[in-house]
């Protein structure tokens, strides 16, 4: 994906896709959506989505290059209903409601709903319109990673949390840092289990720095 691509491109490295959305409707297991550079919309929309197990898709900026940036929209990342999906190396900010919201589309009694997703290397920061607004918002999300990332200055009015997970399982956050936060740098609640919540850095991370 480039800001000089188009969509009419077949998305190979010397003809790149100009959307990361149409990318990702490209993409089969064991896969990578490579993006460029640039300035990108947010508002991208996943449903149903990802690799495989030993197979994944990643989505992510390119190696060598600065963090692509998403800006804007509801959500900078819709993912919805998703497996076996790496997101890494993205500058993500002016969500109105959520930087990355990832959640099991409402199947809340199915385990394998969403699952398998990894947060690597990511810098969320500057979400919301002043009140309960999240840089990573996950609900329902089973065996996950966020590792080695950053947030920022999510929420206002001593709401919103740097995460947020409901009715998470089998998780891991670690290597991060909350930083200039509103109400939480990280809140696990609503029947999550299993969180680990292991070297991380909060300053300034808002009312509770960790929230459980």
């Amino acid at each position: 994906v480039a800001t000089n691509g188009s969509d009419s491109n077949d998305g190979s490295a010397g003809s790149p896709f100009a959307t990361i959305s149409h990318a990702a409707s490209q993409a089969s297991a064991g896969t990578a959506v490579v993006i460029h550079a640039g300035s990108y919309p947010g508002d991208t929309y996943l449903a149903d989505f990802g690799g495989s197990e030993g197979a994944p898709i990643w989505i992510g900026g390119a190696e060598g290059e600065a963090r692509p940036t998403i800006t804007g929209g509801s959500n900078g990342f819709h993912l919805s209903r998703v497996r076996h999906l790496i997101i890494h190396d993205l500058d993500i900010s002016g969500g109105e409601a959520n930087g990355i919201n990832c959640d099991d589309g409402g199947d809340y009694a199915n385990d394998q709903a969403t699952h398998h997703v990894v947060f690597r290397g990511i810098y969320v920061h500057d979400i919301g319109t002043g009140g309960n607004n999240d840089c990573l918002k996950l609900s329902g999300v089973n065996d996950f990673w966020v590792i080695d990332s950053e947030f920022a200055r999510c929420g206002g009015g001593m709401a919103g949390s740097g995460i947020d997970m409901v009715g998470c399982h089998n998780g891991v956050v670690a290597q991060s840092s909350f930083v200039e936060m509103s109400g939480n740098g990280v809140q696990t609640k609503g029947g999550s289990a299993d969180v680990t919540i292991s070297a991380n850095v909060f300053s300034d991370a808002g009312e509770r720095a960790v929230n459980i």
